[in-house]
This record gives C-alpha cells, sequence and structure tokens, in this order.
C-alpha cells in the first residue's frame, strides 16, 4: 500500500461515499500541519488511521470518527465534528491533544473507544459519556 507524506495542506469539503467509506479527507497517510475541515465518510470523516501531527480537524462529519478514525494524532486540535459514535475521534490514540465542542448522537462526543494522553477535552457533547467513552448508548 502506498502511504502518502503531506505537510503543510489543506483538504477540505471530501466525501468518502460508500458503506464502508473511510477517510473524507486523508486515508492511511502521514500528515503535518495540516488543516482538515468540512469532510465526510462513513469511518474517520477527516482521516482515516493516519498519523497526524500538529494537525487542526474541524467541522467533519462521520458515522464513527468524525474528526478521526484509528491512527494516531500527536498535538492535534479537533473541534465542531459530528458522529454517532467518538464525534472528534474514534478508535485512535491521542497524545497532547484539544478535543473541544465535538458532539456524537450516541456515545463519546470527544472521543470513542480509544486512549487519550495528556489530552485537554471541554464543551463536548453526546447521549452518553459527552467526554469519552467506549460502548454505544442503547
Amino acid at each position: 500500500m502506498l502511504t502518502l507524506h503531506w505537510n503543510n495542506c489543506a483538504l477540505r469539503q471530501n466525501a468518502a461515499t460508500g458503506q464502508y467509506g473511510a477517510g473524507g479527507g486523508a486515508y492511511y497517510g502521514t500528515l503535518n500541519n495540516c488543516t482538515l475541515s468540512g469532510n465526510s465518510a462513513t469511518n474517520g470523516g477527516g482521516a482515516y488511521c493516519c498519523t497526524l501531527i500538529n494537525c487542526t480537524l474541524s467541522d467533519n462529519f462521520a458515522t464513527f470518527g468524525g474528526g478521526a478514525c484509528g491512527g494516531a494524532l500527536n498535538g492535534c486540535a479537533l473541534s465542531g465534528n459530528s458522529a454517532y459514535g467518538g464525534g472528534a475521534a474514534a478508535l485512535g490514540t491521542l497524545y497532547n491533544c484539544t478535543l473541544s465542542g465535538n458532539s456524537a448522537g450516541g456515545s463519546g462526543g470527544g472521543a470513542y473507544a480509544g486512549a487519550l494522553y495528556n489530552c485537554m477535552l471541554s464543551g463536548n457533547s453526546a447521549s452518553s459519556y459527552g467526554g469519552g467513552g467506549r460502548t454505544p448508548a442503547p
């Protein structure tokens, strides 16, 4: 599989469609100092299984992981993203990230079923586990 390495880029208003559509903005890549906004997908509205370093993810939408699904994020800011599970992020590992103003219709307004280290969560909302959660709401 080809792995992309992007620096100082902007990925806006992209969509991955279909039942298994993943990575509306980026799919399996490494992004440094990039902006991902207004993207959508079934999994990972902004990014799917990517390594994101010092990136901004805003206003993305997905069923799981509005901003990002899977992958590793370091020093990223995630705001205004939405999903059913994991408004900002789902199933990923986040280091030194800020998650604010994200929402989930089910569980984990900020994060869902991932690992967070030294992250700041504020103003996130969900039907259950506004900041973060593991199980979907009934």
